[in-house]
């Protein structure tokens, strides 16, 4: 919704202390135009392109302001400033959208990579969220979603089919055709390194004397743009169980797992001494879920299946951890 002229300020300005390692924006197809070549010529160097689905009526079901067309033309021209300015380019898609197919996603796949082959693509499970139109619409039975055995077929299926097509999951829903296309900012939310968020709603992590410490920014965007700068954003302190709690969520999102020397760094615990009878449980009970070594402990592709079990499994543990 921004005018370039204003992107072009914003790139400035980030840039004007130096290049960073990354710079992200997203953009909805339909929005990206030729005139956008200025914030490339400013600083951008990666462009993430939410396209959720290449045919129509699965957009329709997803509410998407915009259709296979706009879809193609928006990919088209993301291809061709890509060619002149070198930027990296992710795309999204979206699977298990209700009356989606596999052969429906593993379409979407096959259409988007012949088109601009991305060196990143982020496939998200859809997420029903409450008081939505389309919670609404699956509450009233105008659509079923898939159950969880079809959702993860459909899954299964698709990082299959990206893995013959190139694409390394390094992360549950991302995946890369080599490591030097990763997502560089989400990598450090994964690691729980810090970082710093702006704006209404944005949170952000900075470490203080050893502790993690969570800032918020208020919710309100009219509080946000009449109150003086950062006066708006609430500090939350995170005990270590909290901190580990979230490192054990967003770490085993992730093909690298954790790593065991970083955590006992971190807080003073070892991660075997730790979750050893827990991780104990889980060998005995489902096989093939992880991969344990000296160095890190991760997931496998079964595993992601059940990560927000494992997690749970594994956290329990911490309830009685010393702080």
């Amino acid at each position: 919704m921004l005018p370039v002229s204003f992107l072009v300020e914003l790139v400035s300005a980030v840039t004007s202390i130096g290049k960073p390692t990354e710079f992200s924006m997203e953009m909805n197809p339909e929005s990206l135009q030729e005139s956008h070549s200025r914030v490339f010529e400013a600083g951008l160097d990666r462009l993430s392109m939410g396209i959720q689905s290449m045919q129509d009526r699965h957009l329709k079901t997803l509410g998407r302001n915009t259709d296979r067309h706009k879809n193609q033309k928006g990919l088209a021209r993301a291809k061709e400033l890509q060619d002149t300015y070198g930027f990296r380019l992710n795309c999204d898609l979206m699977t298990c959208i209700p009356g989606q197919t596999i052969t429906d996603a593993c379409t979407d796949i096959d259409e988007l990579v012949n088109l601009v082959v991305p060196d990143h693509i982020s496939l998200y499970n859809l997420t029903i969220e409450e008081s939505t139109p389309l919670a609404r619409r699956v509450a009233d039975g105008r659509l079923v979603v898939l159950d969880e055995d079809r959702q993860a077929d459909m899954l299964e299926s698709c990082w299959d089919h990206l893995s013959t097509q190139g694409y390394f999951q390094y992360e549950i829903s991302n995946f890369s055709t080599e490591k030097a296309s990763r997502c560089l900012h989400n990598e450090r939310y994964w690691r729980l390194d810090e970082y710093v968020g702006i704006g209404p709603s944005a949170a952000g992590t900075v470490v203080s004397a050893g502790q993690a410490v969570r800032t918020t920014g208020a919710a309100d965007v009219h509080r946000y743009a009449r109150e003086k700068a950062f006066s708006t954003y609430g500090i939350y302190p995170l005990t270590p169980v909290e901190s580990m709690n979230e490192h054990l969520l967003m770490g085993l999102r992730t093909s690298d797992g954790i790593e065991k020397d970083a955590w006992s760094k971190r807080y003073g615990h070892r991660f075997d001494e730790l979750f050893s009878e827990r991780i104990g449980l889980l060998a005995r009970h489902g096989q093939g879920l992880f991969t344990n070594s000296n160095e890190r402990f991760a997931l496998t592709r079964a595993g992601f299946m059940l990560l927000d079990s494992i997690v749970l499994h594994l956290s329990q543990t911490l309830e009685d951890a010393p702080s």
